[in-house]
């Protein structure tokens, strides 16, 4: 019986591993792959917890992040999540970090904001805030738009952060409330495949 040579047989195991290997990056595609497909090109930004880490970063002055943290508190009443149960809201951020909110006659559910970003627009077009939300199921920061941050400590600085550049430029918009079976639907918050650990990525 003819007999494939060691050389050959080695050869063939080893496009067969890469071969599997490209099918299952292909089926589990990265969070940054993920990122770029709903979110557009990743563009830097700077993630705080609160004016005085912002202060601390050397970055921006008190004003430029008191700004920051004024317009994500603004924004949160349109672009925080909504959910219509308080247990689905709470099963992605947490025991405890979801309020009740009421708009018309509607009621819904909604997670603290937990942080704010600063983002740098293209052209000398000035800086873009926004709210953060921590979603406790992967322990990332999430923008209200579900847009997710990661590379962290992007730059050798443990602030920065890379996100999908639609996240900064989109226009803030009331976002709709989302039910357990449209969560489910679209992969969790975020539309994501699947949850992987550290939202510094």
């Amino acid at each position: 019986m003819h007999q494939t040579p060691r050389r050959m047989r080695s050869a063939a195991a080893g496009l067969t591993a890469i071969g599997s290997a490209a099918m299952l990056s292909g089926c589990d595609p990265s969070p940054e792959e993920l990122s770029r497909r709903q979110f557009g090109a990743p563009t830097e930004v700077a993630a705080f917890t609160s004016v005085g880490e912002c202060v601390a970063s050397g970055d921006y002055n008190r004003q430029q992040c008191e700004d920051a943290q004024r317009t994500a508190n603004n924004d949160d009443n349109r672009a925080a999540p909504r959910f219509a149960d308080q247990d689905v809201c709470e099963e992605q951020f947490g025991s405890g970090s979801c309020a009740v909110r009421t708009e018309g006659n509607q009621s819904f559910f909604t997670p603290l904001l937990t942080g704010f970003l600063i983002g740098q627009l293209a052209n000398g077009g000035g800086y873009r805030y926004g709210g953060l939300y921590r979603d406790r199921r992967d322990d990332r920061y999430y923008t209200g738009s579900g847009a997710w941050l990661y590379n962290g400590g992007y730059g050798g600085r443990g602030y920065r952060y890379q996100v999908g550049s639609r996240a900064i430029t989109t226009p803030v918009t009331t976002s709709r409330i989302q039910t357990r079976s449209s969560v489910v639907s679209r992969g969790g918050f975020g539309g994501r495949a699947s949850s992987r650990g550290g939202w510094g990525g």
